[in-house]
């Protein structure tokens, strides 16, 4: 047993003190038998295996120092472990609990309490499981129980030695203790080291190193050798022998040729080609003799080969032929290994060489990704790093990074040179998120090819099995590692922004799928872009689906008549400040669908008959008088739109001020107008999101979720998908359970009644989405039309005539201001163009000039034509 030197420094009450506030004595024995077995004094093992404070194990070290386990500090590297047993503990542990008169090998043996809990510090690397849970690599490894009998043999480090394990994962428990879990965990050890080896040859079959190109070269090599040089000379000797035959034909037939002195030229060729020609011959004579050489040789380099391939062919048919030709593969590969490269194909070598992957996959070791995570953050981003942790997932890695005086702004902004700088990761696919703990931490997460894995199918909710009070608890999404989102929407307007295919629609129907599943809430749908499309299956569940802005209008009075006459009731119902929402009194959630196309159409208006001008429909004032003024009286609404900036929504600068908002795929001008400019670089980068493509989903229904203290973190989440076909089930099956009906206290205060509006928006449906009918005004033009004998077009001021016998009132010349009757007719003329486009805009009509020519005329001139005419009632145009 080794000597232990622990009375010296024990003795001194100051540092007995210290050890005894600093940590639990429990603590400190698991720390000295997890060195000594493991023959490796290092605070960052410590740290990952105790689960314990960086600040903690320095003190943990010092006190093991103390007691003679360990050496001194030696800067960077691991500290001497004087005791090579775990058996030589026995006076640690009678100077660590003082009971001298204790059987050591019993309480060893004998299970103690566990160690009591410490505060885990920021630097705290994540637990074995969680570290190994998605590898693909990692095997479920035991915990380590060294308080429970040994099995079997101890064997010595000599007799059962393990391999370098430059990827830091070697089993906690010690493998010279040859038991159960300590062969499971060593055998899952060496699998993973076997993978490995496997992926680095794999790997280096795609550099100089592979077979392949070794055995070429090889071959080029064994093909040098038996030409030789006599052969490359005698080849070469050749061809300059052909060269001065051709060069001397030249010569003879210039000298057949010339003119002055042609004897003398002659006689110089032919001396050429006497030359050329004894040239000629002794390089024949020399290919003769190097022919030989290369044939002997060529014997003696491939004879034995083909010998020994036919002797296999022979001896085990086919199979044996095989086996030959891979040990000529091998042997000539084997000659081929030595090569030259250049500088950066001898670095990617060295990476190949060292298990560094050469891209990104969810498979690859912790480890290796956090080296490849550290050099592009401090190379590449210049940032200085305090700490900086991997957490593996099944979605991919979650990096925790510490920065050293500095916010995460300058991670934000390169984000692109992020992706740039690890191979494989998809564009627009690493996140990041500021913590809220801290303004130098923050998590970058690097999602791999399949992500959103975790996100569950939207659940299934029977019909009036959800009440307002448990909104806030119903699942319409959820995050990468399968924590669920649920809005809250008790009282709550609720704003949702994404470009085209960004996943709005998805969203919006998850949140349709919690309200109409409720047992009080009234739900009106408003659509005036897709015809309530982005409803889905669901409008059926629904009480009112208005697709004009007649409807809109009238649905959204009625909204507002309960939503500001409520609070008169609050009293009288002994309420309190609130609607108290219930079965009895439900509330109403107003479902907004293509914001940007309602402000158009609200800006658009319609004609007005007593008025005589065009007036607005005034939607969008609507909308923010419900958001501003009728929450407490349970009378919210969703608002969804394409985007914020004051193209698509004028001067509605409300919505961005709503309580929740939530961001899908959408331009960096969004996310600054509803979050503020700050908030890109805390990581609210929804502008990063890539919508659907053709096939390709991509971030289509990933949204970034502001909600109160609940959601405060740029966290991104997906929505709950179902298929349209199961929305339509939902929807039939909660209609025909029965729609929540309104109070009576609140029925009484509206002119206009739910049951109007169900039964509007029932025939409306019933038709198409189309209003029944053709505008009055519409009808009157065809009637002058008729009574002209139908020609092929008419003036604006020539139907306005028309309308003036039958309606004088309305458009004779004198209702109509001007000085003259010129002015009177040219302002009856906008007046008649104006309420024309008023009574088509809301059918989704328009009646435009077009050319026609009138009876007797060449020429054509610009008015009403009856073709279109005929088009907007519903009769056949071909004859007109």
């Amino acid at each position: 047993m080794t000597e232990i030197d622990t009375n010296p420094k024990v003795d001194d009450p100051q540092l007995w003190a210290k050890i005894g506030q600093a940590m639990d004595r429990k603590v400190l024995w698991e720390a000295a038998e997890l060195i000594v077995s493991t023959q490796f004094g290092s605070r960052s093992m410590l740290q990952r295996k105790l689960r314990i404070g960086w600040e903690l194990t320095g003190r943990m070290m010092d006190a093991l120092e103390a007691l003679g386990v360990v050496g001194p500090d030696q800067g960077s590297q691991a500290r001497e472990v004087k005791i090579k047993l775990v058996e030589d503990l026995e006076p640690v542990f009678e100077t660590l609990y003082g009971d001298a008169g204790t059987d050591f090998t019993a309480l060893l043996h004998t299970d103690r309490e566990a160690p009591a809990a410490i505060p885990a510090q920021p630097t705290d690397y994540p637990n074995d499981e969680d570290e190994d849970a998605d590898d693909e690599d990692a095997d479920d490894e035991p915990a380590p129980e060294h308080n429970r009998p040994v099995e079997g043999t101890v064997y010595t480090p000599e007799e059962w030695k393990l391999r370098e394990d430059p990827e830091g994962d070697r089993p906690w428990i010690n493998p010279q203790l040859r038991t159960k879990d300590g062969r499971k965990a060593r055998y899952a050890y060496l699998r993973r080291q076997a993978r490995r080896r496997a992926r680095k040859a794999a790997a280096r079959q795609l550099t100089v190193h592979g077979i392949v190109p070794r055995a070429l070269r090889g071959e080029r090599r064994v093909c040098s050798w038996v030409i030789g040089m006599e052969g490359y000379k005698a080849a070469a000797d050749e061809r300059l022998a052909l060269a001065a035959v051709e060069t001397a034909k030249r010569s003879a037939r210039r000298a057949q040729l010339a003119l002055m002195k042609r004897e003398q030229k002659q006689a110089a060729a032919a001396k050429l080609q006497l030359e050329a020609g004894k040239q000629l011959a002794v390089a024949q004579s020399a290919r003769k003799t190097a022919k030989r050489a290369v044939a002997f040789r060529a014997g003696v380099t491939y004879g034995p080969l083909v010998l020994a391939d036919a002797a296999a062919y022979g001896f085990a048919d086919i199979w044996g032929f095989l086996g030959a030709l891979v040990l000529n593969l091998a042997g000539v590969s084997l000659l081929g290994r030595d090569v030259e490269v250049s500088e950066e194909e001898l670095e990617r070598l060295e990476r190949i060489e060292a298990g560094a992957p050469q891209q990104v996959s969810v498979g690859m070791t912790p480890r290796m990704f956090e080296q490849m995570m550290r050099q592009a953050l401090t190379e590449d981003l210049k940032l200085t790093l305090s700490a900086l942790r991997v957490d593996p997932h099944a979605w991919g890695f979650e990096i925790h990074v510490w920065l050293e005086r500095m916010t995460p702004e300058k991670i934000s902004n390169g984000l692109d040179t992020l992706e740039a700088c690890l191979p494989g990761v998809r564009t627009g696919s690493v996140l990041l998120q500021q913590s809220a703990e801290s303004r130098n931490y923050c998590v970058i997460r690097v999602p791999g090819p399949n992500p959103w894995q975790a996100v569950p199918e939207l659940p299934i909710r029977e019909p009036k099995s959800i009440s307002t009070a448990d909104l806030h608890k119903e699942q319409i999404g959820g995050d990468m590692a399968g924590r669920p989102l649920a809005l809250p929407m008790c009282r709550t307007n609720v704003n949702v922004v994404g470009k085209s295919r960004s996943g709005k629609s998805t969203i919006l129907r998850a949140i349709l799928d919690v309200l109409t599943a409720t047992e009080d809430q009234i739900v009106i749908g408003i659509d005036l872009g897709g015809a309530g499309s982005g409803f889905g299956g669901l409008r059926h569940a629904m009480h009112v689906v208005a697709t004009t802005p007649a409807e809109a209008k009238t649905a959204l009075q009625w909204v507002l008549d309960i939503g500001k006459g409520r609070p008169a009731l609050f009293d009288r119902l002994g309420m309190g400040e609130n609607w108290v929402t219930s079965r009895a009194r439900p509330g109403i959630k107003v479902i907004v669908d293509e914001f940007p196309a309602l402000v158009r159409e609200s800006r658009k208006g319609y004609y007005d008959d007593d008025l005589k001008r065009q007036v607005s429909w005034d939607l969008d004032g609507m909308l923010a008088e419900i958001s501003i003024t009728c929450a407490k009286s349970d009378a919210t609404e969703v608002i969804a739109g394409q985007g914020v900036t004051k193209e698509k929504i004028k001067d509605n600068t409300w919505v961005v001020e709503l309580p929740v908002q939530v961001l899908a795929a959408c331009d960096k001008d969004d996310v600054i107008q509803v979050l503020g400019d700050g908030m890109l670089a805390q990581g609210w980068r929804a502008d990063r999101l890539v919508p659907a493509m053709g096939d390709q989903i991509n971030d289509a229904s990933v949204v970034y979720v502001m909600a109160g203290s609940a959601y405060c973190e740029p966290i991104p989440y997906r929505g709950c998908y179902a298929d349209p076909e199961e929305l339509l089930r939902r929807g039939r099956a909660r209609a025909q359970a029965g729609l929540v009906d309104i109070d009576p206290e609140s029925a009484k205060l509206s002119r206009i009644s739910l049951r109007s509006l169900m039964e509007t928006s029932a025939r409306n449906y019933a038709a198409g989405g189309q209003e029944q009918g053709v505008p009055q005004l519409i009808t009157s033009i065809r009637e002058v039309f008729r009574a002209a004998g139908d020609p092929s077009g008419l003036q604006l001021e020539e139907i306005a005539a028309g309308l003036a016998q039958d309606d004088a009132d309305r458009w004779d010349l004198e209702a109509f201001d001007g000085e003259d009757t010129a002015d009177q007719e040219a302002a009856r003329a906008v007046a008649l163009k104006a309420a024309i486009k008023a009574v088509l805009a809301p059918g989704g009509k328009s009646w435009t000039t077009d050319s026609y020519r009138r009876p007797g005329e060449k020429s054509t001139v610009k008015g009403y034509c009856l073709r279109h005419l005929k088009k907007i009632t519903g009769e056949d145009a071909s004859a007109s």
